[in-house]
């Protein structure tokens, strides 16, 4: 008699997030250089390399509007189905949206 497989919050996500959470070349500074104003638009794109300020990953790819600047995280507006969810994130996981 075979026991059971479990199925808990974390089943499978070595396999979910093996695509997000590898990347090997290395990041300079530049975004670090960039001026977000609110108003704008951000896409979310998660950077491994740093895990402080790491969004979830169902937010990968999508775009926000930015309501609040600080000085090392950035508050957005992100649309996920018909809700309107708050994201903050560090500057490392955001790009401008159209660049």
């Amino acid at each position: 008699m075979a026991t059971k497989k479990s199925h808990g919050r974390s089943h499978g996500f070595k396999h979910k997030a093996r695509a997000v959470m590898t990347k090997t070349a290395p990041r300079g500074v530049s975004f670090l250089l960039r001026e977000y104003h609110e108003g704008e638009q951000a896409l979310v794109i998660i950077d491994p390399r740093q895990h402080k300020g790491l969004p979830h990953r169902r937010y990968h790819g999508k775009v926000g509007k930015i309501t609040n600047v600080g000085r090392r995280a950035i508050t957005l507006d992100v649309k996920l189905g018909d809700k309107t969810k708050t994201l903050i994130t560090r500057l490392d996981h955001i790009k401008p949206f159209g660049v």
